[in-house]
């Protein structure tokens, strides 16, 4: 397929097997605006796709940093969110809640808090008071997880084995205290029970391999590779795709033009509300004109708040279409929906 646009997008097109057998086409665009109380400006040149994915680290121990875009399908928007979680006013804080929502459409909430750790005691573990902060990364290296060691094994925490607090009674013999995470949920936290599997949350993507994501991917056996490589498995879902955590995923699409709301990420608002652009898109044939367009899904959508204090916030957003007949669209153009 012959791809273009007058669009300020970063765009490709490649042929990839879907979940019937049949090969088809598959057309990604993406664009970054700038947000501001003015309005929306897209940024030029566009962002680059991204072709590989991008860890903060190690691959098999540290946050998943950025999500390749070149992917078949997702079936539901992803919401990301980069930034910082910071106290209102910069008062020195134990814990506070940071909120996402949308709207009618999503509600997702977590809190955040100062360094604490579990610490022997004479009978039990305790687990201290947490610092007064300011600011937390909203990085999974904060949340639940992480690993341990039992003699000469390593334990991984396999929903997120970049993050802290993971540990095992067999383990814990060997050490006479650990750090908790700063992430999860406030009843988790008052809980208090050192050996309990906490709930990892957080706003950026969660890596391929990490539970439960990599569950949706199928599976990879002997039949697999003898009946069916290079295809999928039968057992494969197209939900593999998504990155962001379960509650960040949005059923159906977001259209753009909605508006995010975000408590807990900025010192001089208690909530900070940005209107994603309405930008829509569609892709029209060029071999045949008499075609109606037809309109591309928008199933990602990645909030910059890093530096919202400053009043800088951007938006990336990407579209992507399957195309099953590709003889339809041998030459196509990306056009504004």
């Amino acid at each position: 397929m012959k791809l273009t646009s007058s669009l300020p997008l970063s765009h490709t097109t490649f042929a990839h097997w879907h979940t019937d057998d049949t090969e088809v086409g598959i057309v990604v665009a993406k664009a970054e605006f700038r947000l501001s109380k003015e309005g929306t400006t897209p940024v030029t040149p566009p962002p680059d796709l991204v072709l590989a994915d991008e860890f903060v680290e190690a691959p098999e121990d540290s946050p998943l940093l950025q999500e390749q875009d070149i992917a078949p399908f997702k079936p539901k928007t992803d919401l990301l969110i980069r930034g910082t979680a910071r106290s209102f006013q910069a008062k020195p804080r134990r814990d506070w809640p940071v909120v996402v929502s949308i709207p009618d459409i999503l509600n997702y909430s977590f809190h955040v808090r100062g360094p604490a750790a579990w610490i022997k005691s004479m009978l039990n573990w305790k687990l201290s008071q947490p610092d007064e902060v300011v600011d937390v990364p909203l990085t999974y290296a904060l949340a639940y997880g992480g690993q341990c060691q039992e003699g000469d094994a390593t334990r991984f925490f396999e929903r997120n084995p970049a993050g802290i607090g993971f540990m095992t009674e067999e383990a814990a013999r060997d050490v006479q205290s650990w750090p908790a995470p700063q992430i999860g949920l406030l009843a988790e936290f008052m809980d208090a029970r050192p050996f309990a599997p906490m709930a990892v949350h957080g706003t950026m993507p969660v890596a391929k391999g990490w539970l439960p994501r990599r569950s949706a991917a199928g599976t990879f056996d002997e039949d697999w590779e003898r009946d069916r490589h290079p295809r999928m498995p039968l057992d494969y879902d197209l939900a593999f795709w998504n990155a962001a955590p379960l509650r960040l995923q949005i059923d159906p699409y977001l259209q753009g033009g909605e508006v995010i709301e975000i408590s807990g990420v900025s010192r001089d608002r208690e909530t900070v509300s940005l209107r994603l652009p309405g930008a829509k898109l569609a892709l029209k044939s060029l071999t045949d004109p008499s075609q109606a367009p037809v309109a591309m899904h928008l199933d990602t959508v990645e909030l910059d708040v890093e530096d919202i204090d400053e009043g800088q916030a951007s938006v990336v957003l990407l579209w992507r279409l399957i195309v099953p007949d590709r003889d339809a669209f041998t030459e196509a153009e990306i056009i504004r929906g």
